[in-house]
């Protein structure tokens, strides 16, 4: 009976996305007089040496992209994504004894090698055409818009400008998040106003940006709609609340990932992995004990997402002993350099199987999951995947390529920039110039946490 409920649950519940940006860890940095942190090195040009544990070996001239919560992902002169796992190095050697400064973004994509800069001046190049040709589409326009104004120009910047001070408050949110995006302060009235509204879309869209940026004057009203028994209120509500730190609402998000519906559960795992601590930790395995079907996996992929050994042992053991959950489960410990998920993964990329969109999806994460593991000869799966008619596929590709954030997937994506299908190579345009430019991506992901676009 275990095994059954384990099949029907199982895959709704591990289908959302892992989040969870790292805070840090104890990594002596050396090299500089002055006070540096990985927070105030990451995204900037500062030239860094990794210096492993045991071994002593020595990794020079590399750039801090990222933390996450287990690795730092770096890039090296070539381009390419270099990860590293905290606890694998012994310490950080600033190149130089300066930290630098951050680049405006504009500058963020000379790093790149010639045949990347080439295809991302190109996806600028079609942006400003798309941007030209959608005055009857709006939303298509302001993601253009957004795309030119990373790169400064005026005109589109502008436009993203005046939507956001026009007359209608689910437009101004909208261009809010674009300005957001392009890295723009937002107007904390607006958040305030869009809270306060008696329109429940724009008090939606509100308290999703409200989190994005940092808006701790809304927390008042965001309690109110975490209280709220709407799940369109209650749940963007919950996420806010868990990016500004709000740390009371830790009760409140055990009782909501003990709720049926889904979006709750998703935001519960999402809050309680942002929010988890020692203490956060030790209240999920004792709600485990007891806990059944979709609820206790709830309460598992919170615990893996914060590498605890009890949630990632679960995990291994549904993976050994559940077969219809081994595939999703695979992805999941994959990524996490998992011996036997990756050759799981290996193997069933390398079967033959019909081109449903099911599997070609699956065959999408499969490759994902194994680039981020370190597997580089995944690569080609990505570039046949883009040659495939099904655009549904090509898109989730994108959006996977961004997750990614390796530099050298960007060649791939010129020909789908060219697709006549503006909203297409709209997609295909922001993935190259998310992966040219760290900040960007970082904003991008968050974004699509929020809004899901």
């Amino acid at each position: 009976m275990k095994q059954v409920f384990f099949a029907i649950v199982l895959p709704a519940v591990l289908a959302s996305a892992m989040v969870m940006a790292a805070e840090g860890a104890s990594i002596p940095i050396t090299g500089t007089e002055a006070p540096a942190s990985l927070q105030t090195i990451a995204g900037t040009p500062t030239m860094l040496t990794v210096v492993l544990k045991d071994s002593g070996a020595r990794d020079p001239n590399l750039k801090l992209l990222e933390l996450r919560q287990d690795r730092l992902i770096l890039m090296n002169q070539k381009g390419d994504i270099v990860p590293y796992m905290m606890d694998s190095i012994e310490s950080l050697e600033v190149q130089g004894g300066l930290v630098e400064k951050r680049h405006t973004q504009a500058l963020d994509s000379q790093v790149l090698k010639a045949e990347h800069q080439r295809v991302v001046q190109r996806a600028w190049a079609r942006a400003r055409e798309i941007y030209g040709e959608s005055d009857d589409n709006q939303g298509l326009k302001i993601q253009a818009a957004t795309m030119l104004a990373l790169s400064n120009d005026e005109d589109a910047h502008n436009y993203l400008r005046n939507l956001a001070e026009s007359n209608d408050i689910e437009t101004q949110l909208e261009a809010a998040g674009a300005l957001y995006l392009v890295g723009d302060t937002v107007s904390e009235a607006l958040l305030g106003q869009g809270l306060d509204s008696g329109n429940r879309n724009a008090r939606v869209k509100a308290a999703s940006l409200a989190g994005l940026c940092g808006y701790q004057n809304g927390v008042i009203l965001l309690r109110s709609m975490f209280q709220d028994r709407a799940v369109q209120l209650s749940t963007p509500a919950a996420r806010a609340l868990a990016r500004l730190g709000v740390r009371d609402i830790i009760p409140g998000l055990m009782k909501m990932i003990f709720e049926l519906h889904a979006d709750k559960g998703k935001a519960a795992i999402f809050g309680l992995t942002r929010l988890g601590d020692e203490k956060v930790v030790e209240e999920l395995k004792f709600r485990l004990l007891e806990a059944e079907g979709v609820v206790r996996f709830r309460l598992v992929e919170v615990l893996f997402n914060l590498e605890d050994p009890v949630g990632i042992e679960e995990l291994k053991d549904i993976f050994k002993n559940y077969p219809t959950l081994s595939p999703e489960v695979a992805l999941l410990l994959a990524r996490r350099g998992d011996y036997e998920a990756t050759q799981y993964l290996r193997n069933r990329l390398s079967r033959r199987e019909d081109p449903t969109e099911d599997n070609l999806t699956y065959r999408a994460r499969n490759a994902q999951a194994l680039l981020e593991g370190g597997d580089p000869s995944a690569m080609a799966v990505f570039q046949e995947l883009l040659r495939d008619s099904n655009e549904n596929v090509t898109e989730l590709v994108f959006e996977l390529m961004t997750e990614l954030g390796q530099a050298s997937l960007i060649t791939l994506l010129q020909p789908s920039i060219e697709n006549v299908d503006k909203e297409y190579a709209m997609n295909a345009c922001k993935a190259v110039i998310a992966l040219a430019m760290p900040e960007f991506r970082e904003r991008l992901l968050s974004y699509r946490e929020e809004f899901g676009v």
